[in-house]
């Protein structure tokens, strides 16, 4: 019987990510990333997803800092609650 191979933790230290990296810390497979997530992210008006390395262009690579910034970014955005704002005025007409 064999075991499930381990899932892989993206190495902060690292200075460069692939694909598998850049997986491992969505939470999501490398297909995924591969063919919907990182088109999505690529396109984004507001928060583009970094370019890769220039000089990576057969195997994609990616400045590891500016991912996890953009991580970062992208969390704290979700998790900024909108304010509303309700005006109540007390008292009888």
């Amino acid at each position: 019987m064999s075991a499930l191979p381990a899932r892989r933790l993206a190495d902060p230290s690292a200075p460069w990510w692939t694909m598998a990296d850049i997986a491992a810390r969505a939470g999501l497979a490398e297909v995924t990333i591969r063919k919907v997530r990182l088109p999505e992210w690529e396109t984004d008006k507001v928060l583009p997803f970094p370019r890769p390395l220039p000089w990576s262009k057969r195997q994609l690579r990616w400045h590891t800092g500016a991912v996890l910034r953009w991580f970062e970014m992208r969390e704290t955005a979700a998790m900024a609650a909108p304010v509303r704002l309700a005006i109540v005025q007390g008292g009888r007409p």
